[in-house]
């Protein structure tokens, strides 16, 4: 297809450029939380085999989907769980699973999987990141994937030899829907990635917060995409290696994320870098919301190194007690966020209250805060809620609560705004967890409830975090929410 107009994504008159302006203003309040959080837990586990486990596990997961939201294969969503838990072994990979030949697959699978393994290597070595070691890097990554697809000269599509570990030689600018996109022509690549090197130093020198460090870092290598293929897996590899190295999780940008993430891509090429700082934050926060999860799993199966995991909790018990009084810091924020769910769910009430009138005469709304007496309440829904549909354990011990909207006409539907801890041990984090419960009576005068999703993720804040800061985040999240749940009512009236 010949292209109409050129989109210039990496700009030739001034090639990349630097972060300007307060950076600090485009941080993620939440990831200091998560980072001090996930320290103490890795402490705790440091040198056993739960946190290998773990790690192995989400170095199965980055590699897995870093390959299919570049559509080099597919794999079944049911088959991929099993190949994150069991491993990368080919009796797994089933006929049908996929639509690339098995042997191949499970090739790019294991230099994924090597290429995140090397970047855990390098912070742990505490290199500087070079130009030499992304090449070592990409070779790496595409070491069993031999050709890539390109245009030959009359504008048919083939198959050409891949360079692996050196920079490209010729353009490989796409052409989508009568748009030529275009990034650094290869006599600039050079140039451009010692210049990307020199400033993400720098960056990291004058501490720029590690979340936009990882925003800025794949962007601007996205822009110049100085290797004939494999630039995403590269650029979320690299993204990766400093949020490792600041105490987080690998960028596990998955098949789910895909719109959302080339979205951020792309506004981050039109000037505004803060979707994809905003993006990089909510991955960290479902990574350490599974993170609950998976090393609880991981506990369970292992119940047979019950003296291993008998002086973990005595370990964990000992912590808890050090930090009892700054991780209680975060019941304030817990209390915050129920006065502001409160104060809304009050300013909207009179609204849908005339809107369920209008259905039936007894229509009605009520908003209800949990009191010590009704604090248990709704403990079955909520557990259901977290393990199927936003993947943590719930934990009870420290802290419960709930904000409820209470709406009624010829059915009932009850909005609840659950509030407690996250994970096995209380580390000084809550989760907002929503979820729609509709409510109807049958023949048999018997009460049948069903549960409805209304988040892809709760809100988790943390003890190190201000007021100001966790409502800052509670309010465009708590607006999504009530948009979703009020949709599904209104699609059941």
């Amino acid at each position: 297809m010949n292209a109409t107009r050129i989109r210039h994504i990496w700009n030739p008159s001034t090639g990349i450029t630097d972060l300007e302006g307060d950076t600090d203003g485009l941080a993620a309040t939440e990831i200091p939380g998560i980072r001090a959080v996930w320290r103490d837990q890795c402490a705790l586990l440091q040198g056993t085999k739960l946190l290998r486990d773990f790690n192995e596990r989400l170095g199965r997961e980055w590699a897995i989907e870093t390959g299919v939201i570049e559509n080099l294969y597919e794999v079944e969503r049911g088959v991929t769980q099993t190949l994150i838990e069991q491993g990368f072994r080919a009796e797994l990979l089933t006929h049908g699973s996929t639509n690339r030949p098995r042997e191949f697959v499970l090739k790019l699978l294991a230099d994924q999987k090597s290429a995140l393994d090397g970047v855990f290597d390098f912070v742990k070595s505490e290199r500087v990141l070079s130009t030499s070691w992304i090449k070592e890097l990409h070779a790496v990554l595409l070491r069993s994937q031999d050709v890539t697809e390109g245009v030959d000269s009359f504008g048919r599509d083939v198959e050409m030899p891949l360079i692996k570990g050196d920079w490209k030689k010729l353009p490989n600018s796409p052409v989508r829907d009568g748009v030529l996109y275009a990034y650094c022509p290869p006599e600039q690549v050079a140039s451009e990635m010692d210049r990307l090197v020199a400033m993400h130093v720098e960056h990291d020198a004058r501490g720029v917060p590690t979340e936009v460090q990882a925003a800025w870092l794949h962007h601007r290598f996205a822009q110049i995409h100085p290797f004939q293929d494999g630039n995403g897996r590269i650029a979320r590899a690299i993204a990766s290696l400093v949020l490792i190295k600041g105490g987080l999780f690998p960028l596990v940008v998955t098949r789910d994320d895909r719109t959302n993430y080339l979205d951020a891509l792309e506004e981050a090429d039109d000037g505004d870098l803060e979707p994809l700082v905003g993006m990089i934050a909510r991955l960290q926060r479902i990574r350490f919301a599974r993170a609950t999860a998976i090393s609880e799993a991981i506990r369970s199966a292992k119940a047979d190194e019950s003296e291993a995991i008998q002086g973990l909790y005595e370990a964990a018990g000992k912590k808890a007690q050090e930090t009892r009084k700054a991780y209680a810091k975060v019941q304030d924020r817990a209390e915050d966020i129920k006065e502001n769910l409160y104060a809304r769910l009050e300013e909207i009430r009179p609204e849908i209250s005339n809107a369920l009138q209008l259905l039936a005469s007894s229509g009605d709304v009520a908003v209800q805060v949990a009191d010590e007496a009704s604090g248990h309440y709704y403990r079955a829904q909520i557990i259901q809620n977290a393990d199927e549909h936003l993947n943590y354990h719930v934990n009870f011990g420290q802290y419960r609560s709930w904000v409820l909207l209470d709406m009624w006409w010829e059915r009932q539907a009850r909005l609840v705004f659950a509030i407690h801890g996250i994970g096995h041990e209380f580390t000084g984090s809550l989760i907002c967890a929503p979820f729609l419960e509709f409510r109807d009576r049958g023949e048999d005068e018997e009460i049948r409830s069903t549960l409805v999703p209304v988040a892809r993720e709760g809100f988790i804040f943390f003890y190190n975090e201000t007021k100001k800061a966790v409502l800052d985040r509670f309010r465009p999240w708590r607006k999504r929410v009530l948009q979703i749940a009020l949709s599904e009512v209104t699609l059941n009236l």
